[in-house]
């Protein structure tokens, strides 16, 4: 009877052993799989960041450029490595809160889905803000924002089309993107006041999106969200100078 118990005993102790190494076991696939993942996760991040690097020195060397739209309209760029589907768009098209003369945001801001008293509401916002004197009042995107905290849904139809680069005080509808083409005339060479290190030093400035399209880093973005944004001045020394990044999604016609 006690051979059967010692060997009783000797056997739970087996089970008890084999449990916890299956349990081990488990924990091990579990945490390989989790690195895995991350490890991926990580490689699929580097090299998005280094196709939209590749991307943005690709247009700092051809901008302004007669085969890329500049009027938001997407285009595909292939590079090395993948192709990054890009949105560009002309400071001169767009919005600018600083300088746009108060006809014209009224306009805009009607164009893109404003109520009458909602575009007046935030066209005297934002020439209040600038004073008498047409002042550089907004200095980052967050400014600009605060503006619509009455309006959180129509902020997100406006933004797409706001630019803080340059001093254009009307909106070209030559390099406007759709939405906007309808608002004011198309602004003369001498119409377009860029700033002095707009004048000197570059060629333009332009509001960009890139997006990487490649499926096996869309994998968890199956709705192609992603996207990066940059303003920026296209130089003499065919770099682009990154003034401001992290504008919100395009929500333009087409995407």
């Amino acid at each position: 009877m006690a051979v059967n118990r010692e060997a009783g005993a000797v056997l739970l102790v087996v089970l008890v052993a084999l449990a916890l190494l299956a349990a081990m076991a488990g924990l091990v696939i579990r945490v390989s799989e989790s690195d895995l993942a991350t490890l991926a996760a990580e490689r699929a991040a580097f090299r998005r960041e280094g196709l939209i690097a590749s991307a943005l020195a690709s247009l700092g060397a051809r901008l302004p450029s007669s085969d890329l739209p500049e009027d938001g309209t997407p285009v595909s760029l292939p590079l090395p490595g993948g192709a990054v589907m890009a949105r560009i768009a002309a400071a001169p098209g767009m919005i600018n809160p600083n300088f746009t003369r108060p006809t014209v945001l009224m306009a805009a801001f009607a164009a893109l889905g404003a109520a009458p008293e909602q575009a007046q509401r935030l066209t005297l916002a934002m020439t209040g803000a600038r004073g008498a004197a047409n002042r550089m009042a907004f200095h980052d995107p967050g400014q600009v924002a605060r503006l619509f905290a009455h309006d959180p849904d129509l902020w997100p139809r406006v933004a797409p089309y706001v630019t803080l680069l340059g001093k254009a005080e009307t909106i070209d509808i030559t390099r406007a993107p759709a939405a906007l083409r309808n608002v004011a005339a198309p602004t003369t060479a001498a119409q377009v006041d860029f700033s002095g290190a707009g004048a000197v030093l570059g060629r333009g400035f332009y509001e960009i999106w890139l997006h990487v399209a490649d499926a096996s880093l869309d994998a968890a973005d199956p709705a192609g969200r992603l996207w990066t944004h940059v303003s920026a001045l296209a130089g003499a020394d065919h770099r682009l100078h990154i003034l401001f990044q992290g504008w919100p999604e395009p929500m333009m016609e087409g995407g």
